[in-house]
Parts: structure tokens; sequence; C-alpha cells
């Protein structure tokens, strides 16, 4: 095969370009070096976007969290501590002479407040609040909490009274303010209420009664009955091992009486009467959200036989939901809805009971349907807030956004 050839001259030239471009390049090379030629900055890739947001962001639930915190510290807390029971747009329209909004307080609303910011690490918020109870709260001569102040912070009537529910809510955020702080004065709060617990929140056969109080000066009365959605059984067995009796023995006549309160189909019974009789009268001869609450507790319990026994009520609203895709707040034993709609706090209960089980599925759809319910108009004065009601008397309750809040805090925590 004959081999082609270039001419001579040719050669010599091809030679000499890429001679031309090595001394090019190694004289650009020098330069930069000497700081003669300097180096451009990388580009940066255009991020073409839409308005789609993937699955992962969606399941993130913080701006409505951080929005319906803020409608709370804006329109229902008061600068020292007070805090109103119910929002209106406007509190003084009236509604056949009742006013919409309640600028009264009460030890729920109070203990709701310390537990969420103890969890959510404001220490500021958490300390204000504690002030204010110290303050206008502690019954003076036992140390319990007045379960009802008017909206000039004076106990009036029953208001003198205890709400055992809310005396261990404060403890177990005292108890979480103690351990992430290390503040003494915390476990001094703590062993002080427990003392009023003890003198005027134990039934005579050693269950937690629901309420007493104090007739005259120091004569103390104890409820008879049982309400047994007031147990806490995380925050009563870690007072049975920091001050024995008679915690230890309420851990376990209220752990007894919870497991078996519950119906076949999950719900609870909630009261015991005075006769030891299981009842619901609380609730109306429903099941609403006393039986919700034993839930709760149970789920939170990190105790197997009580958590079981809540998987086992999860399951009722589990079953409830996939049929009507809504929630209703009051069941019949049979398990037929008693009432006519569903309702923000509904979702927020029986998804803090989901998230403690573990059963994200759940807990993500109970959040969905929450978030539902929240006004996200940020033009609106009601911006972050989960409303009740209907027509003109459509007013925001503390109790259904602190425990919307502590719900949608346990789900971004989990996830």
């Amino acid at each position: 095969m004959k081999t082609m050839r270039l001419p001579k001259n040719k050669v010599l030239i091809l030679f000499g370009i890429m001679a031309l471009y090595i001394v090019l390049a190694g004289s650009l090379l020098a330069a930069v070096s000497m700081g003669i030629i300097t180096k451009s900055l990388p580009t940066i890739a255009e991020t073409i976007t839409n308005d789609s947001i993937p699955d992962s962001i969606q399941k993130s639930i913080l701006p409505q969290l951080q929005s319906a915190q803020s409608f709370f510290d804006t329109h229902l807390l008061k600068t020292n501590g007070h805090i109103d029971l119910y929002y209106a747009e406007n509190n003084t329209m009236l509604q056949n002479n009742i006013s919409v909004g309640d600028n009264s307080t009460n030890s729920e609303a109070v203990s709701y407040y310390l537990l969420w910011k103890a969890e959510s690490n404001d220490k500021a918020s958490f300390d204000n609040e504690l002030e204010f109870i110290k303050k206008n709260m502690l019954q003076p001569t036992y140390g319990y909490l007045m379960w009802h102040l008017n909206a000039n912070d004076q106990a009036v009537g029953d208001g003198s009274n205890i709400a055992t529910d809310a005396d261990l809510r404060t403890i177990k955020a005292l108890l979480i303010a103690e351990s992430q702080w290390k503040d003494e004065n915390y476990t001094i709060m703590i062993n002080q209420l427990a003392s009023g617990l003890e003198k005027v929140g134990v039934t005579k056969d050693g269950y937690l009664a629901p309420y007493g109080g104090v007739s005259g000066e120091t004569s103390i009365w104890t409820a008879d009955e049982v309400w047994l959605s007031y147990s806490d059984f995380t925050v009563i067995r870690e007072l049975a091992t920091r001050r024995g009796q008679p915690w230890i023995s309420i851990y376990d006549k209220m752990k007894s009486a919870t497991l078996k309160a519950q119906l076949e189909n999950g719900l609870y019974n909630t009261v015991l009467t005075k006769d030891r009789n299981y009842g619901n009268s609380i609730d109306n001869g429903g099941y609403s959200i006393n039986s919700i609450w034993m839930m709760i507790r149970n789920s939170e319990s990190q105790d197997a036989e009580l958590m079981q026994s809540a998987r086992k009520s999860l399951q009722f609203y589990k079953d409830h939901f996939s049929m009507d895709t809504e929630l209703y707040a009051t069941y019949g034993s049979n398990g037929d809805p008693l009432s006519s709609s569903d309702n923000p706090w509904v979702y927020a209960l029986v998804g803090r009971a989901a998230i403690a089980l573990g059963d994200k599925p759940f807990s993500e759809l109970m959040i969905q349907k929450l978030i539902e319910h929240q006004v996200s108009d940020n033009q609106s004065i009601l911006f972050g807030s989960f409303p009740e009601g209907y027509g003109n008397d459509v007013k925001v309750g503390q109790f259904t956004m602190q425990e919307s809040i502590l719900t949608m805090q346990a789900f971004n925590e989990k996830n």
C-alpha cells in the first residue's frame, strides 16, 4: 500500500504553530502566577424553578407553627404573663350582651404556655410566665395553683380552688426546664406544687382527685370522684421517685383504673364516681375530649401496658377517619358520631397521640387536617390562628391554640 506524505514546507508550518501555542500558554501561566492577570470567579449556573414544592418540604410545618406561636404571643398573651382565654377580632363586640372575648385566665392556660415554652427552649418567656404564676396564682396557704383569675388577676369565689391536671402539667414543664436550664428555683417550685397536690388533690382512698380547695382560712376539702383523664403518668412516676408516697400508690391505682375503663372499641370511660363505678358524665354522656386525653396520657406514658391501650384507642380514630375522612368531637359508646362537624382540637389531640406512638402516616394526616383549619391569609388579623364558632361568634381560644402548638412542635421535632 502506498503511503501518503505531506510536503516538507507544510510540516514545518504545523510544527511552528504548535510551538507558538506552547509559548503563549507558558506566558499566560507565568502572568497568572505573578498576579499580572487575575483569575475570574467561577460562574454560578442559573437555577430554574417552578411553583411545585417537593414532598419533603411539604411535610415541614415550621412556618405554620411559627405563625401560630406568633399569633398567641401577640393576641392572647399580656406583657405581665396573663393569658386571655378567648380572643375575638373585636373584643368589645357583644353577642346577646355577652362579650365574645374572655379576658379572664386560668391554670390550664398558664400551664400549657409553660409547657410549650419549655419544649421550645424559650427560657425568657418561661421565666416571665412563672413569675406571673408566683405573683398571682399560688394559693397562699397550701401553694397549689388557683384555677381561675378574673381580668384583674384576682381569684374570686371558686376561682381559688385547684384543678389538679394543671398543677401536674406545670410540674411537667418545670421538670423539662430543670433538666435543660439547671435552675434550682424550678426544683423548689416542683416540690411546692407537689406538696399542695398531696394536701388537697388526693382522695381519701388514694386516687388523684380532679379538684379541691380550702374553706375559710385552713379547712381543706377534696372531691370524692375521680377524673381519669387528669392523670399524667410521666409526672406521677417522677414524683413517686422523688417523694415516694402517696405518688407510688397513686400511680398504681390510676393505671389500674385507666386500663379497666377502656371499652372494647378503644374509647374510655373517664370518671370513677364516688362509689367507684365507671361513667363518662364530664363529656355529657358522650366520648369526647376526656377520652382522647386519656389516650394521649397513655401514649406518652412510657409504660408498655398503657401505651398498648393507647394504640387500641388510636385504632378507633384511624378506622373512623378512613370511613369519614374527618373526625368528630363526640362519639357514642357504639362508635356513632354525636356531633355534626369536626373541630381543630380533635386533630391536634389525636395527632399528638399518633406522634407519641410513632404512627407517622396517620400523624401526617392529622397534621394536614389541623392545618386546614388554620388561617393562612397573612393579611388577616387572625393569621396563624385556629378559629372556632360560626357567623359573628367566631373566636380563638387559648386551649385549641396551645394544644395545636404542642402537637405541631411534637411533629416538627419528630420530622
